[in-house]
C-alpha cells in the first residue's frame, strides 16, 4: 500500500516537534545500501540499523542532548548463544537497587548481569529499539529505531547538511505501512 504523502509529512512534523530534535528527514530507499557499506561490524553488531533498513519507510532524526533517553537498552553484551550478559543503563530508574549484591559495572552506565557464564566469544550488539512516539499511529506499523555507527552518522550528517558537534547524534526510524490502518490520527 502506498502511503499518502500527507501522512509522511504529519509524521515528520510530529518528530520535528519532539523536544531535543534538531531535524528529521526521510531517507530514500536507494541510500540504504550506502549505509550498509559504511557499517563497522568489528566494533559492534548493529542489528538496529539492519532492522530499520528492512522497513518500507525510513526517517533520519538528528537529536541533541535534551532528547529523551531510549526506552530500552541501546547496547548489549551477548555471547555466542545469544545470552545477554550486560547492558547499557538508560536512566536512573534502570539502575540496580543501591547495595544490590553482585552488581558489576563496566564504566558508569554499563552493568553486567549477575550469575551468567558466557558461552564462547563475547560481542557488543546495538539492538533494534522501540520508538514509542510513532507506535499506535494510524497507517504505521512495525516501528523500530537504530543508532548508526560513527561512519554512518558522519555520512548522514553530510548528506542532510546537518552541522553539530559531539552533542548531536542521528537515529534511524523505520516503519511499515499498515494495509488496514487503525490507531491514533496525527493532528495536522
Amino acid at each position: 500500500m502506498e502511503q499518502p504523502p500527507e501522512t509522511e509529512q504529519r509524521i515528520l512534523q510530529l518528530l520535528r516537534g519532539l523536544p531535543g530534535v534538531l531535524a528529521a528527514e526521510p531517507l530514500p530507499a536507494t541510500l540504504g545500501s550506502e549505509l550498509q557499506r559504511l557499517a563497522t561490524p568489528a566494533a559492534a553488531e548493529n542489528r538496529g540499523v539492519e532492522t530499520v533498513l528492512q522497513r518500507e519507510r525510513v526517517i533520519c532524526l538528528f537529536k541533541g542532548r535534551s532528547f529523551r533517553a531510549p526506552p530500552e537498552s541501546p547496547l548489549l553484551m551477548m555471547d555466542e548463544r545469544g545470552n545477554v550478559l550486560g547492558r547499557e543503563l538508560t536512566g536512573p530508574e534502570d539502575r540496580p537497587a543501591p547495595g544490590e549484591r553482585r552488581t558489576v559495572y563496566l564504566g558508569r552506565d554499563f552493568v553486567l548481569v549477575p550469575g551468567l557464564r558466557p558461552s564462547g566469544r563475547l560481542r557488543f550488539v546495538l539492538p533494534p529499539v522501540k520508538f514509542p512516539e510513532l507506535e499506535g499511529v494510524a497507517a504505521v506499523c512495525r516501528v523500530v529505531s537504530g543508532s548508526p555507527d560513527p561512519p554512518q552518522d558522519e555520512w548522514l550528517r553530510a548528506h542532510f547538511g546537518v552541522q553539530g558537534g559531539k552533542d548531536l547524534a542521528s537515529i534511524l526510524i523505520g516503519y511499515d505501512v499498515d494495509d488496514a490502518p487503525s490507531g491514533r490520527e496525527i493532528s495536522p
